[in-house]
């Protein structure tokens, strides 16, 4: 009897347990349905862009919910940036249902203290005394405004000692840029040397000075080396010229047409000119007319072919196939060359120079651009030629004359 009693008392206290399990589980259930306060996505956008009102407009948003409809209290949600709270908005006021999400969010219109990178949470309060709250998330890096440079020169070709003038603006999309530093730099070939400075006007408008230097191109760029607010900014590259043009270019123009007489004279030896004339100048005009549509090296190799295929009628011989392709290598030696010291002397930005140069150094890059273009240019067009005289003998082998006749060396013993 007292085993059996017990027995039902235990039994009583667990059935009395689980009813309060029971309970609590719905309790808690209704806890969970009825929910509290929510904020969910927390975002900005864009991540990153330029301050000021009228660059990038840093939008904040977040998503609040409440299962019971409950609005937040006037002035909530609020964004924290950098710890700094801000109202956030409705995104639609005509939406008064909040249980399945509402849209605030802020908008933050930077200024130049501003740049740099910033973090942000969100927080809610409601009027039955709950509240949420985010996690603390980057952004937006907020990036110094880019500005533009412009200047010019006065006199791009001054005499020696003459005041030379570098004028232009600094300014924004939206306003010039005033007591700002301007740095004029003079570009040498492994550095740069700032030789003058400035500072803007209320219209953002700058002049930088400068003695115009002897007997050279001389390269420059005017810089703005940013702030605590504004990008590095620098202007197109700005030439001054005060090379003796007539000289440099009447020198070195006697030189290469010299030079191209005496290797012309060379390699034409033993040849006769009514055989060589017409497949040389043919070729060197076909394929400079290549070069000029952009057709590059295969252009120069093609000035060979159609020289050696044509000079082929005449000779057998590879090698002078090869002689007659570096005549016309010769031509396009002498046109470059011509073209090359031209825009260098008149126009050196045509030409790409980046960096100042002195007159003796100018003739410098003359020389070497002649031993350069007079390897690259026989090679190629030789050996075009060269190939040009193969396909000759490939596809009209019938015209081949025998050995023993053929062109008069100018010893007078006919030689092929």
């Amino acid at each position: 009897m007292n085993k059996l009693t017990s027995r039902l008392a235990l039994l009583g206290l667990i059935v009395i347990g689980l009813v309060h399990l029971s309970s609590f589980a719905v309790a808690s259930a209704d806890a969970g349905a009825s929910g509290g306060p929510t904020l969910e996505e927390a975002q900005v956008f864009p991540e990153n862009g330029p301050w000021g009102s009228w660059g990038s407009i840093f939008t904040y948003e977040v998503i609040y919910t409440d299962n019971e409809n409950n609005m937040p209290v006037a002035g909530y949600p609020k964004v924290y940036i950098d710890g700094s709270p801000e109202n956030m908005v409705e995104e639609d006021p005509t939406d008064d249902d909040v249980t399945d999400g509402k849209v605030y969010k802020y908008d933050w219109a930077t200024a130049k203290e501003n740049v740099g990178p910033h973090s942000f949470y969100c927080y809610v309060e409601t009027p039955t005394g709950e509240n949420a709250v985010t996690g603390t998330d980057n952004g937006p890096l907020v990036e110094k405004w880019p500005v533009s440079l412009s200047c010019k020169v006065d006199k791009p070709e001054p005499a020696t000692g003459e005041t030379v003038v570098f004028s232009g603006y600094l300014s924004t999309t939206e306003e010039n840029l005033a007591g700002e530093s301007i740095i004029l730099y003079k570009l040498l070939s492994d550095n740069e040397v700032s030789v003058s400075s400035s500072t803007t006007q209320e219209n953002g408008y700058f002049t930088l000075l400068l003695d115009a230097p002897s007997s050279g191109i001389f390269c420059y760029r005017a810089r703005f080396p940013g702030d605590n607010y504004y990008e590095v900014s620098e202007s197109s590259r700005l030439y001054v010229n005060t090379l003796n043009k007539p000289l440099v270019f009447g020198v070195y123009v006697v030189i290469l047409f010299a030079l191209v007489g005496a290797m012309m004279f060379m390699f034409s030896r033993g040849i006769a000119r009514a055989h060589y004339l017409k497949p040389v100048l043919l070729g060197f005009v076909l394929g400079f007319l290549l070069l000029i549509i952009g057709a590059g090296f295969i252009g120069v190799l093609a000035a060979g072919a159609i020289a050696g295929y044509l000079f082929a009628k005449e000779a057998r011989r590879w090698t002078k196939h090869l002689r007659i392709g570096c005549m016309a290598g010769f031509l396009f030696l002498l046109v470059g060359g011509l073209i090359f010291a031209y825009f260098l002397t008149w126009s050196p930005a045509d030409v790409g120079l980046n960096y100042s140069v002195t007159q003796m150094e100018i003739f410098g890059f003359f020389f070497s651009d002649i031993i350069f273009s007079l390897v690259n240019y026989a090679l190629l067009v030789g050996m075009g030629a060269v190939l040009g005289g193969m396909l000759r003998k490939l596809l009209k082998p019938a015209e081949q004359r025998p050995t023993g006749s053929g062109e008069t060396t100018s010893s007078g013993v006919e030689q092929r």
